[in-house]
């Protein structure tokens, strides 16, 4: 269980704020010998609280509204608008259907439903979900398919999907195009109507489209199992409901039969995890508010990929990759996944990461393969079916597994499933060659296969290696450890022999391919140490060639199938690279144009969740792009561990890390929960760094290692002592390495300060 001991006053919930605060103060007399309690920060923040993203209420309202054709009092349904007025919709045959476009400002997930007070006729309703205002509708796209003369309203169509009356209709292009409006249409003779006539002849083939199209969903049904049109069919007053939508914004409702409805009010009942602040356990603050909604949005990302028990007709938690699509656990993404979840929800978002390990391992192969996705296309089955993708991403399983231990301490669970992560580690070793290289032509996260031995799939089984022989001393066989050891020390001497590039200053993608350059194993290579120190710049420069005003490219010519070239996955791997190797400044930079665009409200694919990727001019490239998608969450995580600097050493964090990386930033602070209480760090950095002051509380039964940044003329103190002056320390096994004081200390409460000559 991950107990809570919160020491800085910001992180107490009202509600229980003075036995937290009795709590705290008695366990900070228990660490008198080992640490001196510090007077809190007189410096006024704002308060984290109001950077939740969750809706206040299970009943969400819309905040904005459009209408299209014979609506009247349309903003009646936002709440506080036109009170008392109901919101009429009436199509008449013939005509435009009248529609309303309700904005609920931000993703959400539930029940859409409508309150209705009078009818007229028999009237039906479509009602259409989408994330993007601009998937809502499809525009028809179609063909002339016979000639049609000057003068004529009616023409023959190829097809008349996403056709609708009162839309505009354009045949042809450029100088002979003709744009009229839509009248009529027949679906069975494909016939469509329109005025005014033609001005000019058209001839067969010529291209027609409409705008601004029909309703349209933005979901993938067959991949989901949920989603799609719904068509709402109401014989009296009173609220109706539709079905489940996953990960929506906007919503279209649709009178497409002549008649009159009248509504008093819309809204969704909200299905899913709704974190308020007091459901949150740990959090993060800064003086970036573009960096704090960062943060927030990850986490807010990460409950809406959250499936509760007994949701969709499944009864057990799981975490999916997107919210609205695929809606499948995703080992890849529970990378990114797993510690925000438990470093947000605490012991509730451990649940969630352990439950989706259970599925994953429930369907692992004999040969001890994991599934990429042990639960793909619910379309006609809510379990759906494994999908063993790849073998990097049966690796990623092991390493999620893993990842749960390192943030839980859950030992008993690790020592049951240990067999399995061990079978795991032998069906990846089949890809290791004579070199010491991996080659699989696997397809990984940008779903391109790579011939040769490749340096990403090399670094990665490197890192499965690196965390079971940690596990193993763990948990497991010392003797196992040392093995999986002395192979990845093979791997890193082969991919340094072999694959670098000395034209390129960095890693090549494979040895069929060494003159393409690639961010993603170039960034793992920084992140694990693989770069000596004489080639970081190199690498570092390199990358950089990569980046566009939205993030950072794949790679020069590198495209996912699908068509897009930047993956916050991949940036989210170079921003741990560049954190790794104290590129501070090169780290948010990359964050801020990668993720800031996805924070900014006024971005037209704002949904206050993280996409899945972009293409290079900041956009997506299809409707059923993922806008709330968990493996782009990377921000949170990183903020917690590298800017707050707060990391998990051994499990549960018995031992644990801090080591904050200032940047720009003038002061950061937050809070961390653990098996053994919270980790509470508040540091504040002066101008040009002359001075940086930092506060830590970490729990008792604990120890660990608290660094700093240092210069050779800087004076470090911890609660009054000095511990590192004239470039040595003095005090607490004191190491000095890439500019940081480093100092080995028992769990207590540290105040330090570090004064820069």
């Amino acid at each position: 269980m991950l107990k809570r001991f919160n020491f800085a006053a910001d992180s107490i919930p009202q509600s229980r704020g003075r036995s937290r605060v009795v709590v705290a103060l008695a366990l900070l007399a228990t660490v008198g010998s080992v640490g001196v309690p510090a007077e809190a920060s007189t410096q006024k923040h704002s308060d984290w609280r109001s950077y939740v993203m969750a809706p206040s209420s299970s009943e969400v309202s819309p905040v904005g509204v459009e209408s299209r054709g014979d609506v009247t009092h349309a903003k009646s349904l936002v709440t506080g608008k036109n009170k008392g007025k109901a919101t009429t919709l009436t199509t008449v045959a013939g005509g435009a259907p009248a529609s309303v476009l309700l904005d609920f400002g931000k993703d959400i997930a539930g029940t859409p439903h409508i309150d209705v007070t009078a009818l007229e006729g028999s009237p039906t309703l479509s009602l259409a979900t989408s994330e993007a205002r601009r998937y809502i509708r499809t525009p028809a796209s179609t063909t002339v398919s016979a000639a049609a003369a000057t003068g004529a309203t009616q023409v023959s169509v190829t097809s008349t999907a996403n056709l609708e009356v009162g839309n505009t209709v354009t045949f042809g292009t450029g100088a002979a195009a003709q744009t009229r409006t839509i009248t009529a249409f027949d679906a069975s003779a494909r016939t469509l109507s329109f005025k005014p006539a033609l001005t000019v002849d058209v001839p067969a083939q010529a291209a027609t489209a409409s705008s601004p199209g029909a309703p349209s969903s933005d979901e993938s049904r067959g991949l989901a199992g949920v989603g799609g049109i719904d068509t709402l069919q109401p014989n009296g007053t009173g609220r109706i409901s539709a079905s489940y939508h996953p990960g929506f914004r906007f919503v279209l409702l649709t009178l497409t039969s002549p008649g009159s409805i009248s509504l008093s009010a819309a809204g969704v009942d909200f299905q899913g995890v709704r974190a308020t602040p007091a459901d949150y356990k740990g959090w993060f603050l800064s003086s970036d508010d573009q960096l704090n909604k960062m943060w927030y949005s990850g986490a807010y990302t990460l409950q809406l990929n959250l499936k509760p028990a007994g949701l969709n007709g499944l009864a057990d938690k799981r975490i999916y990759d997107g919210a609205k699509r695929d809606r499948s656990i995703w080992t890849g993404d529970l990378l990114v996944q797993g510690p925000t979840a438990i470093s947000t929800l605490g012991d509730e978002g451990a649940s969630y990461v352990k439950s989706s390990i259970d599925v994953l391992l429930a369907t692992q192969r004999a040969d001890g393969a994991i599934p990429g996705s042990p639960d793909f296309r619910k379309g006609s089955n809510p379990a759906g079916s494994p999908l063993f993708y790849s073998n990097n991403y049966s690796g990623y399983g092991a390493r999620a597994a893993m990842d749960y231990y390192r943030y839980t301490g859950d030992r008993d669970y690790i020592t049951k499933i240990l067999p399995a992560l061990r079978a795991e580690l032998a069906y990846n070793d089949r890809s290791l060659t004579a070199n010491h290289l991996v080659a699989s032509n696997d397809r990984d996260y940008w779903q391109a296969s790579q011939t040769g031995e490749v340096t990403k799939y090399s670094i990665d089984y490197y890192i499965l290696l690196k965390d079971m022989a940690w596990l193993e001393r763990q948990a497991g066989s010392p003797a196992l450890a040392d093995e999986h050891d002395a192979k990845a020390e093979s791997i890193k001497q082969a991919v340094n022999a072999t694959l670098w590039n000395p034209q390129l200053g960095a890693y090549g993608q494979s040895s069929d391919h060494l003159d393409v350059l690639v961010e993603d194993a170039n960034a793992l290579a920084l992140q694990y140490g693989f770069v000596p120190a004489e080639r970081r710049d190199s690498v570092l420069n390199a990358l950089k060639t990569l980046w566009t005003p939205h993030g950072a490219i794949m790679g020069p010519g590198l495209v996912d199938p699908t068509g897009h070239t930047i993956e916050p996955f991949g940036n989210g791997m170079e921003t741990a690279g560049r954190f790794t190797v104290n590129d501070t400044s090169g780290a948010l930079d990359l964050m801020r144009r990668t993720w800031g665009q996805m924070v900014d409200k006024n971005d037209p694919l704002y949904t206050g969740a993280f996409w899945e990727f972009k293409n290079n001019d900041g956009g997506v490239n299809r409707a059923t792009a993922s806008l709330a998608h968990g493996w782009a969450a990377s921000p949170t995580v990183q903020l917690t561990e590298q800017v707050l600097g707060v990391t998990p050493v051994n499990p549960g964090y018995a031992s644990w890390n801090i080591k904050p990386h200032t940047g720009d930033l003038k002061w950061a602070r937050g809070s961390v929960p653990t098996k053994y209480g919270d980790i509470a760090v508040n540091w504040q950095s002066k101008a040009n760094n002359s001075k940086l002051t930092l506060h830590a509380s970490t729990p008792r039964n604990t120890s660990g290692t608290i660094a700093v940044p240092v210069t050779g003329k800087s004076t470090v103190k911890i609660n009054g002592r000095t511990v590192y002056t004239r470039g040595g320390c003095t005090a607490y096994k004191g190491t000095v390495a890439d500019g940081y004081a480093q100092f080995t200390v028992p769990g207590g409460t540290y105040d330090i300060t570090v004064s820069r000559g």
